[in-house]
């Protein structure tokens, strides 16, 4: 470009010089002949318009000159905008980068709990599947269980009252013998107190009475007098009448020798009682089998307890009991074991949602089944059994020594591995944390016991009737370690004093 402005100078400055030339050769020429004049004058005119056509192509010059720096300026300021807009894009890919990083990350952690929200789906499906098919069956033999253990309970009853029975009838033998020998002794004593009375000298008796030949039993008034009784009267009636003649000084021997069976005879009881067995009452007093209780006393994710000890071994097999007094609509989280791998081993929990009446029984999360409620909620104490087989791959609850549910295909084989973490009014979203308020615990808890083995219903009702605790358990109240937040424990060896 530089280039093109001097050559445009230099034809300028050539035009210039030439015009002067010629200027000043007119003059000169003047005197020339015309065909000379002719001839410079085409010349000039030639040169005018070589001029003109000069001037032109340096016009078109010129105007490509400038449109040549227009179009650099707007290339520079094109290049400029480019640089900018590279800029704003590495600037948008970084920020996109990190996006589809984050993005990822979270896709992958949707996946996960998509997976699992997918298992526990089928789970729940199978389960519903399951529980359609059985409930009927699974209902007739809750019925069939209940009306077993009625009938066992109408037996012991029967039992009892066939022994009570027996004692009954052996009593009333005894008594049977005992009133015989008493009428046979009272009949001898009869003949020989007539015969006494006829040797002191007393033939009359205002009475009339004439002691019988044979100790055959009599119809009486029970209103009326006792024979000896009357006897006795008349014989001191007689022996008054006669204290003027002076006292009597003589008795014949066989009368002295029976005043004493005279006297063990007056003192014979008139009436016999039957001895009352006595009945054990069935209230919360007698139940003592307890030891202590705790008490929690709000839903907050600072109420909670944890054990010595946890499980110490894989287990096949469980049973849970324990007395219960909600102070909540629902029941919350009793128990709560956690492992590395799933935080949801063993759990026995409700929430306080949209299902009060129902609580989880979860072994090996997604594996879990539905337990009613409804019978452990009012504010009284019940008590409640919770028991599972991975060999049959079965469970039972047991509320207040009723079968209240039951149902199979639920964890066969699966084994509870030790080495978690054990608490006690908490869910447990990880090891030992992460807990919430809506599925926290809130009441007393009295007995727990918890056994590696499947209780039979006659353990159940001596755990619940307060007889006796089934051997061995690997988990009491006496393992209890820490007692975190307003958590309290209280000794009470009976039930009744658990408040």
């Amino acid at each position: 470009m530089p280039g093109c402005r001097v050559r445009v100078d230099l034809i300028l400055i050539v035009l210039c010089l030439h015009t002067q030339f010629i200027s000043g050769q007119e003059g000169v020429q003047t005197e020339q002949p015309k065909p000379v004049i002719h001839r410079l004058k085409r010349l000039d005119e030639q040169f005018r318009r070589f001029q003109e056509v000069t001037l032109v192509r340096l016009s078109d010059i010129a105007a490509n000159y400038n449109i040549s720096y227009n179009i650099d300026t707007r290339f520079q300021e094109l290049m400029a905008q480019y640089q900018s807009i590279s800029d704003i894009l590495k600037e948008f890919q970084t920020m996109t980068a990190n996006d589809l990083k984050s993005l990822k990350f979270w896709m992958t952690k949707l996946q996960k709990k998509t997976k699992k929200m997918e298992v526990k789906v089928i789970a729940l499906e199978r389960a519903v599947n399951e529980n359609g098919k059985v409930v009927r069956k699974e209902s007739q033999k809750v019925m069939l269980s209940n009306l077993t253990q009625e009938l066992q309970v109408h037996k012991e009853q029967m039992s009892m009252i066939s022994a009570h029975s027996g004692q009954l009838q052996s009593s009333l033998r005894t008594l049977r013998d005992s009133i015989r020998k008493q009428e046979k002794k009272i009949s001898r004593l009869e003949k020989r107190l007539w015969d006494m009375f006829q040797a002191m000298g007393f033939h009359h008796f205002d009475s009339g009475y004439i002691p019988p030949a044979t100790p055959a039993r009599r119809e009486e008034d029970p209103r009326s007098p006792h024979p000896i009784e009357k006897l006795l009267a008349q014989h001191s009636k007689a022996r008054k009448s006669k204290v003027d003649q002076g006292p009597l000084t003589a008795m014949p021997e066989a009368a002295a020798q029976e005043e004493p069976e005279l006297r063990d005879v007056l003192q014979l009881p008139l009436r016999h009682r039957i001895p009352h067995q006595q009945h054990t009452s069935g209230k919360p007093g007698n139940i003592c089998n307890v030891k202590s209780m705790l008490l929690f006393p709000s839903a907050s994710v600072q109420n909670y307890v944890t054990f010595r000890k946890g499980i110490p071994f894989g287990i096949h097999e469980l049973s849970m009991c324990t007395w219960l007094k909600l102070s909540a609509p629902y029941v919350g989280t009793l128990l709560s074991y956690a492992t590395e791998d799933n935080d949801n081993k063993l759990i026995l929990y409700g929430r306080n949602s949209s299902q009060p009446n129902s609580m989880d029984f979860v072994i090996g999360d997604p594996s879990y089944r539905q337990l009613p409620t409804a019978s452990l909620l009012g504010g009284d104490w019940h008590h409640l059994c919770v028991i599972w087989s991975a060999a049959e791959g079965r469970f039972w609850q047991y509320v207040d020594r009723r079968l209240t549910s039951a149902g199979s295909r639920f964890q066969k084989g699966y084994e509870i591995p030790p080495g978690g973490s054990l608490v006690m009014g908490q869910e447990q979203d990880s090891v030992g944390g992460d807990f919430d308020a809506a599925e926290a615990f809130v009441g007393r808890v009295a007995g727990f016991a918890l056994w590696d083995r499947v209780l039979n219903p006659g353990e159940v009702s001596a755990v619940t009737t307060g007889r006796s605790l089934p051997r061995e358990p690997i988990l009491t109240m006496d393992d209890v370690d820490q007692l975190n937040g307003s958590v309290q424990l209280v000794d009470c060896a009976c039930l009744e004093h658990c408040t």
